[in-house]
């Protein structure tokens, strides 16, 4: 669950720019805005100079500040002891990015003066967006923690809002609406986010339709649902792919396809990823499996490399 009881925007100078308390019903002592920029821009700065980067949160008892540093500004999110860090830190970043674009020009020309009315009117943006935010958190637990803050909250409403169809409705409507999100998505982030969402669909459509051992053959049972299509030498070919059908790309295009792949198969020694696209000419979809033999020590990540036919 996610719940911000306070939300600050601070200059790295130690003057508050903007604080608004949204939880209301809270016994918690309000913080005194100015004594925490003051506070916040001591301990940013003193972070910095240990060289281990950026201050990210800072616990007391059961409060939790969630930190952002970016540039000249310090966001920060306190949340109480039972709300999701991950949550939270998609808020911060996603509310700090408003800010920069709502007040571009006023931060351009900010001279240390501070105007409590210049950035008052974000304080209905920020109850817009955090009440979105629990809404999305209340239905999709782990959707905000893997979507980037970079893509707007409506398009992730949206996604929120038809993700049990994405699941029921297989594979009909999640072909439809990933291929209408997909065109919605900000390019830099769309291989990412487009993985990421296909990861959580592909686990939950697992979920609901293997009821036994999850192997081989109960996901290429599902995968031609969607697909004619094979596996063979851990390489699943989708011969005729309606993700990527029609489109004509310079970079691989089935983020969503292998994102299911993994997500279906739900192991963290199994990796997805695409080595070929029809979209980029290639004659079928091809998805390399790759089964990661460790002893649990390596973290597991998945590399978007944004291939294109040529590899470069």
């Amino acid at each position: 669950m996610l719940m911000i009881d306070e939300f600050f925007i601070l200059h790295r100078n130690g003057l508050s720019l903007f604080h608004i308390r949204l939880d209301e019903d809270s016994f918690a002592i309000e913080l005194p805005a100015e004594l925490f920029a003051g506070f916040s821009s001591a301990i940013v700065a003193f972070s910095s100079e240990l060289g281990a980067g950026y201050l990210s949160k800072i616990v007391i008892e059961d409060q939790t500040f969630v930190f952002e540093v970016m540039e000249e500004l310090i966001t920060v999110a306190k949340i109480s002891g039972d709300d999701d860090e991950a949550m939270a830190e998609h808020v911060v970043s996603l509310l700090y990015r408003e800010f920069i674009t709502d007040f571009h020009d006023e931060l351009k020309h900010f001279d240390g003066t501070v105007r409590k009315d210049i950035f008052f009117s974000f304080a209905e943006k920020v109850r817009d967006i955090t009440t979105k935010c629990e809404e999305i958190a209340k239905t999709n637990p782990t959707l905000l923690a893997n979507i980037p803050a970079s893509i707007d909250i409506d398009i992730i409403k949206q996604l929120s809002d038809f993700s049990n169809e994405l699941v029921d409705d297989f594979p009909e409507a999640t072909i439809r609406l990933t291929r209408r999100f997909q065109k919605e998505i900000p390019k830099n982030v769309m291989h990412i986010t487009m993985f990421k969402l296909g990861k959580e669909v592909g686990k939950d459509v697992a979920k609901k339709r293997i009821k036994k051992k999850v192997n081989d053959k109960a996901i290429m049972k599902i995968l031609k649902e969607i697909s004619v299509s094979d596996c063979k030498d851990d390489k699943i070919t989708l011969k005729i792919c309606p993700f990527c059908r029609g489109r004509e790309t310079e970079e691989f295009d089935c983020d969503f396809v292998a994102g299911f792949i993994e997500g279906a198969y739900n192991d963290p020694k199994i990796m997805v990823e695409e080595i070929s696209c029809h979209a980029v000419g290639d004659k079928n979809c091809v998805f390399k499996i790759k089964r990661i033999e460790n002893d649990g020590k390596n973290s597991h990540h998945h590399i978007f490399t944004g291939l294109s036919k040529s590899g470069s």
